[in-house]
């Protein structure tokens, strides 16, 4: 334990630094203020044991960049579940910029500067800044924690400095869903392999994130539950928790009921080799696949984000359709749903877990089962025949009658209009083929996939190419008309 003392007007501490040595050090404080030099004392002592691991690995000063592999490691054995984004939040934009520095003396002008620096490359989303400084205050606030900072946390930027948290392109989100025809094509075009329609049907009709259903098994599907059969939500890929780390169970639509019955009893099995256990994934990575992989090889061949990313874009293409997430077959869910009447307080409870700031008569209301499934099979959506599976690119679809099976009234006001496949031209998201191949070139630079933009929508696209060393934007062939 250390003491404190005088030197004239000043007060001095004494105390044993990390190599074991008595030190003294001259503090700002005169006599008179030995308790803020006591506490100083103790904030000094507790930073050096805080720091003994990395003294004793012989490190030297404890950077940002060092105590930045300590706290990712740490994050990782907990199990967290946005580990891998904040290690690649700080490997990427954050230890550039201030990794060499030491960590208690980070300083918000330090912060400011980092921050002023993304926004002014302009490559990044302004969520994407907020994600990033997100990260940062959880990493200081851990530096604090431990007494590896004496004084406050640097993270006090306000809105001023970071810039509001706005959509980078504001017309982007609202053309990120899919229409109706569709969603029932990408279900049901057998040039699609049938477990990647089982897949965008979870996404599609049953409403789960993509690693809600890449992580889902058979044990979590009921089909005996009356009167429709539930899924229990209850993992995000082989993690143990969904993204808001509560489970929920959704009620299985007809029309996904029957693609899953079929699966279980015929196309899993041709594609796996064997019959499914209850333990099994119900969409796994065909074999051939997942043998292929020479990284980042997944538990029982379990689907990636970046595998799913690549085939969808390549069936997107496949068909004609303008380029989207595989997020947004979720929000399609939602939005044709309740265009066909569906409630929105039951569909939320369905789809998500009640908010934690819901007024308290909510905690109170328990709903029977026979409400959700009511909700959920309000969605008019059909699994179609291939006689039915039209092209929906302009000058190439062909009239044929509507889709059999339909409910009554399906055509007319009822969710349905009068028959969009009898159309020319069936959706306007939908794309000619020099169009459609244009769209996709979009794609291999923007990183946000549900960020189209507005040349996007017309058909004279504009693509980003690299020549001579430097991007450029490269517009339609001579001939081809404007918009």
């Amino acid at each position: 334990m250390g003491c404190i003392y005088r030197r004239g007007t000043r007060l001095w501490i004494r105390f044993k630094g990390p190599d074991g040595k008595w030190t003294q050090q001259k503090t700002s404080h005169l006599v008179g203020s030995e308790p803020k030099a006591r506490k100083l004392l103790i904030e000094v002592e507790a930073k050096i044991a805080a720091g003994a691991e990395f003294a004793a690995a012989g490190t030297g000063p404890i950077t940002v960049a060092l105590y930045a592999d300590k706290w990712i490691s740490d994050r990782e054995r907990m199990g967290l579940a946005d580990w891998g984004g904040d290690a690649a939040r700080l490997r990427n934009h954050v230890l550039p910029a201030i990794g060499r520095l030491r960590l208690d003396e980070v300083r918000p002008r330090h912060l400011v500067e980092l921050v002023r620096t993304l926004r002014g490359s302009s490559k990044l989303a302004p969520k994407t800044i907020y994600n990033i400084y997100s990260t940062l205050k959880a990493f200081f606030r851990d530096a604090r924690i431990a007494d590896l900072l004496t004084g406050d946390s640097p993270t006090i930027l306000t809105k001023y400095q970071l810039g509001e948290n706005v959509d980078k392109d504001p017309e982007w989100r609202g053309t990120a869903r899919y229409t109706r025809d569709e969603l029932e094509i990408l279900i049901s075009d057998e040039r699609i392999p049938i477990d990647r329609r089982v897949f965008y049907s979870l996404e599609g009709i049953g409403g789960l994130r993509l690693g809600e259903a890449a992580g889902l098994r058979f044990r979590h599907h009921d089909a005996g539950l009356s009167p429709l059969g539930g899924i229990l939500v209850a993992t995000s890929y082989n993690t143990g928790r969904t993204k808001t780390k509560q489970p929920r169970r959704m009620p299985v639509h007809s029309t996904l009921a029957a693609i899953l019955a079929e699966w279980k009893l015929s196309g899993w099995a041709q594609m796996m080799g064997r019959q499914p256990t209850p333990d099994d994934l119900i969409v796994p990575m065909p074999p051939e696949h997942a043998a292929r992989r020479r990284e980042g090889r997944t538990l029982e061949g379990m689907r990636t984000r970046t595998y799913c990313f690549k085939r969808f874009r390549d069936d997107l293409k496949m068909l004609g359709f303008r380029h989207r997430r595989g997020h947004d077959l979720r929000r399609t869910m939602i939005s044709l749903s309740r265009e066909d009447g569906a409630r929105k307080d039951l569909l939320e409870l369905c789809t998500h877990n009640p908010s934690k700031k819901g007024s308290s008569i909510d905690v109170y209301t328990t709903f029977p089962w026979e409400a959700f499934c009511g909700e959920v099979q309000k969605l008019l959506v059909r699994r179609r025949t291939p006689d039915n599976v039209v092209d929906l690119r302009p000058g190439v679809a062909a009239d044929v009658p509507p889709v059999s099976g339909d409910p009554p009234g399906a055509d007319s006001g009822a969710g349905r209009e009068t028959p969009m496949i009898s159309r020319k031209l069936a959706t306007t998201l939908a794309t000619s083929t020099v169009d459609s191949e244009g769209i996709q070139e979009v794609t291999l630079w923007r990183r946000r996939e549900s960020n189209p933009g507005p040349e996007v929508l017309c058909s004279c696209h504009y693509v980003r190419v690299r020549r001579f060393g430097f991007h450029c934007w490269v517009g339609p062939p001579a001939g081809r008309p404007g918009t």
